[in-house]
């Protein structure tokens, strides 16, 4: 019972007593209150470890990043390439795996990246796509876009995609379509009026092509055929992959349509061009690389349309010397005489002689004999001579408006895989695999290999032979694709992936692709990646 005061006494409260249920609400009200700040701090740190993640996974690809300039770095210096690399950019963990970035006590181990070569090694290998440190050299496969500028026709290229794995007809002759300038269709290939007929509707493009995905849009290309299996793209058949078919990487493995080739010699210097107009310069450059003999004998075939193709001399002829043409050339030289006709290519001399102008014999008198010059290419043992310095010193440019500085990109016959190697006319199993067998000998610097002359000097490809493919190889490369991972010192984490192909020619690169690989997953276990 309460007790009211009043003046004087007291006196009994009374009145209905007040229930309890504000406690309760209060309760309530601090216990979700409660809640939401443990949310809150929940939601705090969850947002706080994203943070972190994204973090340190924008660092990871920084790190791929620096990987490809630091490729390009290594790759675009003469020097290094030569002395460090040893001219082999393909396969040195020491100097292409587990680069550290900046401090290494720092966060996780400090930042790392590798470059994952994921070339295929053919039958150099027990296993087709080993694990090595490097870059890939995009001049081993077959540029699309050189194929069809070489020949316009696009039977070479035709030819050429046949020789690749599940390429049919109608694929081929699609490609050649898309590339050619002409709007003929070919026999199963496909022109615009193919494209505007589907849904939507495109142009066919008439030209070269500007990336390897652009192939999709070709009547017949699909993805499987372009890219694989290898959906990640990391050289493996991974879990979810495996689509009961054989590993394999697809056609991108052996086209490009990047490419570049300075027409330079082994040093670094601009080669000669044999289609000099002023045949005294060209005397004057070429006979301190070839030798007087070899020297004379191209001058007089520029000046003159009377070489022919090699053969028996007959009851009219007699060989003579080469010495026979020194003053000859002389007064051409003397005369400043200019070239009448154009070699196609160094082998064009390959297998010929000239016949040179004698008086007529008096009347009633037998006629005299013609004397006979054979090229001195002629000779087997001189051949494996002097082909390593005439390909890597000389060139010939027939177009009146071609960049002699500039190459038609070709293929390296040095590191080619086996598929595009078959792909060149002309050659068969055998000259292919007698190739392949006899480059694991080669010195990477050496000239012999870097003008491609090996194949006739050391593989033994006859000369008529290489005479067929020697406009489309080559032994150096200008253009690499790099496939850069970033990574932590410490295994746990985050990965980043970036591929590009990237131009090194003259000490001044220049990134020509770039493609973030991150989506598609780490590809390669930590153990797999140097630290």
């Amino acid at each position: 019972m309460l007790i009211r005061k009043l003046p004087g006494k007291l006196r009994p409260m009374t009145g209905p007593a007040r229930p309890g249920y504000v406690l309760f609400a209060v309760l309530i009200v601090v216990v979700v209150l409660s809640l939401a700040a443990y949310r809150y701090a929940e939601s705090m740190s969850t947002e706080l470890q994203v943070s972190v993640r994204t973090s340190e996974t924008s660092e990871t690809k920084a790190y791929a990043a620096s990987g490809v300039h630091y490729a390009i770095g290594m790759l675009s210096d003469r020097d290094t390439l030569d002395t460090a690399l040893s001219g082999n950019p393909y396969d040195n963990q020491d100097l292409f795996g587990g680069i550290a970035v900046g401090d290494t006590a720092g966060k996780r181990g400090g930042g790392r990246f590798s470059l994952i070569n994921l070339a295929d090694a053919g039958d150099e290998s027990s296993e087709r796509y080993p694990l090595r440190y490097g870059a890939m050299d995009e001049c081993a496969k077959l540029n699309v876009n050189s194929l069809i500028l070489q020949d316009p026709t696009g039977e070479v290229l035709y030819a050429a995609l046949l020789k690749l794995p599940s390429m049919t007809e109608a694929i081929a002759d699609a490609i050649v379509d898309w590339l050619d300038a002409d709007e003929t269709q070919r026999p199963s290939g496909a022109e615009a009026g193919v494209y505007q007929g589907l849904t939507p509707a495109y142009a066919c493009k008439n030209g070269p092509i500007s990336s390897l995905e652009e192939l999709l849009l070709v009547s017949g290309v699909t993805p499987q055929l372009l890219f694989g299996n290898d959906r990640n793209r990391n050289g493996v058949l991974d879990a979810g992959e495996d689509d009961g078919a054989e590993f394999n990487r697809g056609w991108c493995e052996y086209l490009t349509c990047y490419g570049r080739e300075i027409n330079i010699d082994s040093e670094g210097l601009t080669r000669v061009d044999l289609n000099l107009p002023d045949l005294a310069t060209l005397s004057e450059q070429l006979t301190p690389i070839l030798g007087q003999e070899l020297s004379d004998y191209i001058v007089y075939t520029r000046s003159t349309n009377k070489a022919v193709a090699a053969a028996p001399l007959s009851g009219t002829q007699v060989a003579a010397p080469a010495s026979s043409l020194r003053s000859l050339v002389q007064g051409i030289v003397d005369a400043k005489g200019q070239g009448l006709r154009k070699l196609s290519s160094t082998m064009t001399l390959f297998n010929t002689q000239i016949p040179l102008t004698v008086p007529p014999s008096p009347p009633g008198a037998p006629p005299n004999p013609i004397p006979v010059i054979a090229c001195p290419l002629n000779d087997a043992a001189l051949l494996k001579q002097i082909l390593p310095v005439l390909l890597d010193k000389t060139s010939a440019v027939t177009s009146a408006t071609a960049n002699t500085y500039e190459l038609s990109p070709r293929i390296n016959v040095n590191t080619a895989p086996r598929d595009v190697l078959l792909a060149l006319p002309g050659l068969a199993e055998a000259d292919v695999d007698s190739m392949i067998s006899t480059r694991s000998t080669l010195t990477p610097n050496d000239a012999t290999t870097l003008s491609g002359a090996w194949i006739v000097t050391q593989a033994n490809l006859p000369a008529d032979k290489f005479k067929n493919i020697e406009k489309y190889i080559s032994g150096r490369t200008f253009t690499y694709r790099i496939h850069s991972v970033g990574y932590f010192g410490k295994a746990g984490g985050p990965v980043s992936r970036v591929e590009a192909v990237i131009d090194v020619a003259l000490g001044q690169p220049r990134i020509l692709y770039y493609r973030d690989l991150t989506d598609l997953g780490r590809g390669f276990a930590d153990d797999k990646l140097p630290r």
